[in-house]
């Protein structure tokens, strides 16, 4: 999701500094999903240690989709 392109109303506090940031809820759900915000925290865990393993292109660290079903 492009955060650009999120519909989002900035409100100010009185020194007009940005204090909140309101986004329709569609959007919220989207990024929820899109950031691992809606995992258990052993998911987000997980996740992190496959986006290492990935990064690292440690191959062993996953299985074949074939060996999981897909």
């Amino acid at each position: 999701m492009n955060l650009a392109a999120v519909d989002k109303r900035i409100v100010f506090d009185d020194e007009g500094e940005p204090l909140e940031v309101v986004i329709p809820y569609r959007h919220f759900l989207e990024l929820a999903e899109a950031y691992g915000f809606d995992l258990e925290v052993d998911e987000q865990r997980e996740l992190r240690e496959a986006l290492a393993d990935s990064a690292a292109d440690r191959r062993s660290a996953f299985v074949s989709e074939d060996a999981v079903g897909g």
